[in-house]
């Protein structure tokens, strides 16, 4: 976040400094801000049904497309070797089991690409279409194989569940779809401003929406969080609700600085929902650990429990002789 701050406001130094005035945001010019408190301000101030300044409005053009930009053009030459390690591992799981669902609220590319590097099959509520059109009812379709001898389909391996909470740097609205689209002019994205709750329950958020709190009900359902700071209220209301309800449930979290988010409570007061799991941990809930790691670090922590067929060596090789 601190990173889009620096892009936005390093575009045009003299009319950020200027929206800034017009919002009444004080940050000095040199520091780094909150970006979605500064569009939030800008939301709000564009909304007022008169003499809004149109510059207002263009700004807020300008600085999602650099948000855009800056969460599509990076994954080109990213190093997603952890990504691809942690899709591989939780991609493959037995037969009899559900498959492993990814919510994500980041818009890149990374899973995705990832998940094509390791081999693995994304079903993210897109058909296959020459152009993917977005329908929830997507969600339920599968990959399986049928063999020309064999009287019934199996299942294959390696297959997640991908839904995107804020939406995706290649999802476009035409003709009243979200299709899937390389780079779209107005990606449809819930941008960081104070109006993501009230996003969130349209199309197609809804749906991913709908997906995550299905999840959360799931009898013995183990949730790993990885970088989620617990900022996004509409979020962590609902993971901490199914903490208390959901009683078969385990949850693992892994935040850099965890304990300082505990114990500090002036320092980090908005994130109050980590010093609660904090608190009932500290009271015996044995169903909750708090990891104090990046996603790198965590990655590395995750047991491969599969075992890599002779097919899967395959597969590997020649997507490296390919490349």
């Amino acid at each position: 976040m601190s990173d889009l701050w620096r892009k936005v406001r390093d575009k045009d130094q003299a009319s950020f400094e200027a929206i800034q005035a017009k919002v009444g945001d004080t940050t000095p010019l040199g520091e780094t801000g909150d970006i979605e408190a500064l569009l939030s301000k800008c939301q709000l101030l564009a909304h007022l049904p008169v003499g809004v300044d149109p510059s207002v409005a263009t700004f807020i053009s300008e600085a999602e497309k650099i948000i855009a930009d800056a969460c599509r053009d990076f994954v080109a030459t990213a190093d997603l070797s952890d990504h691809e390690h942690l899709v591989r591992v939780l991609a493959r799981r037995p037969q009899g089991k559900p498959r492993t669902r990814i919510f994500t609220t980041n818009y890149d590319l990374c899973i995705e690409r990832a998940a094509g590097n390791s081999g693995a099959h994304i079903v993210d509520g897109f058909g296959r279409e020459s152009t993917p059109v977005f329908d929830g009812i997507n969600f339920d379709i599968d990959f399986v194989r049928r063999r020309i001898e064999s009287k019934s389909p199996e299942y294959l391996d390696g297959v997640v569940h991908l839904a995107k909470l804020h939406g995706s740097v290649d999802w476009a609205t035409e003709d009243n779809r979200i299709v899937r689209r390389e780079k779209p002019a107005a990606p449809v994205l819930i941008y960081p401003r104070s109006d993501k709750f009230e996003l969130s329950y349209r199309q197609p958020f809804l749906e991913m929406m709908s997906q995550l709190q299905s999840a959360l009900r799931q009898p013995n359902i183990g949730l790993l969080v990885l970088g989620f700071g617990f900022a996004d209220a509409h979020l962590s209301e609902m993971i901490l609700s199914a903490i208390k309800r959901n009683l078969s449930m385990k949850v693992v979290v892994a935040t850099l600085h965890c304990e300082q988010h505990c114990n500090d409570a002036n320092n980090w007061a908005y994130r109050p929902k980590i010093h609660l799991m904090q608190k009932l941990l500290s009271q015996g809930d044995s169903r909750i650990a708090l990891v104090d790691a990046t996603f790198p670090d965590l990655v590395r922590l995750v047991p491969d429990l599969g075992t890599e067929t002779e097919e899967d060596k395959l597969r590997a090789m020649l997507r490296k002789l390919i490349t």
